[in-house]
């Protein structure tokens, strides 16, 4: 996370120009319009502006870049300089940064200019008031429930550790951790180089697996896998004399494992809307041709289902791809099972024989019935790590805010669009021989 941030900034830096999202589970309320939502958009020239759920542009695209709508404020910048505007598009916090990130748990993280580099970074308020001056102590990255991971350098070991600051700028937590996620209702996951736990506001132990199903050297060994949502986190299980996850569970915020998922059937996300995506593995032989006969291989195949809170399959596995509930929606994609590790197959004559697997994209609901049947394809984590490094949980991945930012295909170009919950397209990214690609894209693409 520190390592993702630190690109991000140095994106900013370089002028960032980002398409976001003007909502995200994850970053708390957002901007709107007498309660609608807002959503990022720009024109021909590659500028930035804002449009409503009804595709209405509601802030006229001016901007050179902008970051999404989070707690009524949006960051914009204009001739490498950054600053806030309201849902009105008025500027409540001048353009003078060098770069910013979206406002989380009340405050955003500022980077100012120095005269060289690291430039300080510091927290400042909805006034633009600092909270936390601007400082080379620490690295800054977003609050959650009052606490912001940063990294702290430390001298004996020649790197930097994790630890939690408070809004005084205090470190409160640790400093010593060599991973540490953000708290997320009132827990958070750490690892201080010999196991991971999670611990609670004040610092202390609060959830420890370690010896969960015995001491024994042949007992299987549990650890938290995730974070927690929906009061229950990802646990995974290794078993004896094996190397990484054979088997994943669920635990309550008592330390309890709720419930353990068959040994074919992996976790694949939190849960959301009631629902936890899974994938369910089997063995299938496959005709494999190699150019002078054909072949039976056996292959690890696999479809994508969900789970509910007791850990039931509440929606069959049944799909070739699917992602987290997102608005009481799901995308999946329809099709044949496809190799449950593709990486094992790259290069592979097996892999031809998925090459024609691939099915429809759907939009299901949370009973797993379709209720849009052309939905738009999400854009891949590379996508989004690389073009869209800033954006609220679910953007381009699902429905936020009633809408879903997705790909879809024109023509032989794969174009960015918005779809509303009916299946209408609303929006679709600016294209033709005339037309400017925002400064980002220009500069990295």
């Amino acid at each position: 996370m520190r390592r993702i941030k630190a690109a991000l900034r140095m994106c900013v830096v370089g002028s960032l120009v980002l398409l976001c999202f003007a909502q995200g589970r994850a970053q708390g309320s957002v901007g709107s319009v007498e309660g609608e939502p807002l959503f990022l958009i720009w024109d021909e020239q590659g500028k930035y502006g804002f449009m409503d759920a009804t595709g209405r542009v509601r802030i006229k695209p001016q901007y050179d870049g902008a970051l999404p709508f989070t707690e009524g404020l949006a960051a914009v910048s204009s001739k490498g300089l950054w600053g806030f505007i309201d849902t009105t598009g008025r500027t409540v916090v001048p353009l003078t940064y060098r770069g910013v990130s979206p406002f989380s748990d009340g405050v955003a993280d500022v980077t100012v200019t120095a005269a060289s580099a690291p430039y300080p970074c510091g927290y400042i308020d909805h006034s633009g008031r600092y909270v936390i001056k601007p400082q080379n102590k620490f690295t800054c990255t977003d609050f959650k429930e009052g606490f912001a991971v940063v990294g702290v350098y430390d001298e004996q070991i020649g790197e930097s550790l994790d630890g939690y600051i408070n809004k005084s700028g205090e470190l409160a937590i640790g400093g010593g951790y060599s991973r540490a996620d953000n708290f997320s209702e009132g827990l958070a996951r750490v690892n201080d180089f010999n196991e991971t736990y999670f611990i609670n506001r004040e610092g202390e132990t609060a959830i420890n697996l370690k010896g969960y199903a015995g001491t024994d050297t042949l007992s299987d060994e549990y650890e938290p896998s995730g974070s927690f949502s929906e009061g229950l986190a990802e646990v995974g299980i290794t078993v004896f004399s094996s190397y990484g996850y054979s088997r994943f569970g669920f635990v309550d915020k008592r330390g309890k494992v709720v419930f353990k998922l068959p040994e074919r059937m992996r976790a694949e996300g939190a849960f959301h809307d009631g629902r936890a995506l899974v994938l369910l593995t089997k063995t299938e032989k496959v005709k494999v041709d190699l150019g002078d006969e054909v072949i039976s291989q056996e292959v690890e195949v696999a479809l994508y289902g969900y789970i509910n809170s007791t850990g039931a399959l509440s929606i069959p596995a049944r799909f070739s791809e699917g992602e987290d509930f997102s608005d009481g929606v799901a995308v999946v994609r329809s099709g044949q099972p496809r190799p449950a590790f593709p990486r094992d197959l790259d290069g592979s004559a097996a892999a031809d024989a998925f090459a024609d697997r691939s099915g429809d994209w759907l939009c299901i609901n949370r009973a797993g019935a379709v209720v849009i049947k052309k939905c738009g394809e999400p854009l891949s984590s590379d996508e989004l790590t690389d073009k869209f490094p800033m954006f609220g949980e679910g953007f381009g991945k699902g429905f936020v805010g009633g809408l879903f930012f997705h790909k879809t295909r024109v023509g032989n170009k794969d174009l960015y669009a918005y779809m509303d919950k009916s299946g209408q397209q609303l929006w679709l990214q600016p294209h033709g021989p005339n037309v400017r690609p925002p400064r980002w894209w220009r500069e990295n693409f």
